[in-house]
């Protein structure tokens, strides 16, 4: 491909953006993610506490704990995926698999817990 070519086809795919745009969309992503997993970490503490406040402290139930992680987790894997597919970066397909696989045993054994089986 010579030069006017490339040119063109970049001028192709980003038209109709703006680039500052992109850069805020890239931040406020971040900033999204990184607000989940305090959010997960808040919530997953507070239900700790409250399960052992309602129960005198001898029960533990992690249900809502995990369901939040695996939901944060699919969210990462989700990312890394995404990220992998664009830029063919082996360590990122790794982090994929890894995120989804714990998100997905994660949500089984949610339901395996909800639904009485453990």
């Amino acid at each position: 491909m010579n030069k006017e070519k490339v040119l063109a086809k970049a001028r192709q795919e980003n038209k109709g953006t703006d680039e500052r745009e992109q850069q805020v969309l890239v931040k406020a992503g971040q900033i999204a993610f990184s607000v989940g997993g305090v959010a997960c970490m808040l919530f997953a503490l507070f239900n700790s506490i409250l399960e052992m406040v309602d129960h005198g402290g001898t029960r533990f139930d992690p249900k809502l704990n995990t369901l939040l992680w695996a939901i944060y987790l699919s969210m990462l894997g989700s990312l890394f995926l995404y990220k992998y597919i664009k830029l063919k970066k082996k360590h990122e397909l790794f982090l994929a698999i890894a995120h989804l696989t714990v998100s997905l045993a994660g949500l089984v054994w949610t339901m395996l817990k909800m639904i009485g089986v453990l």
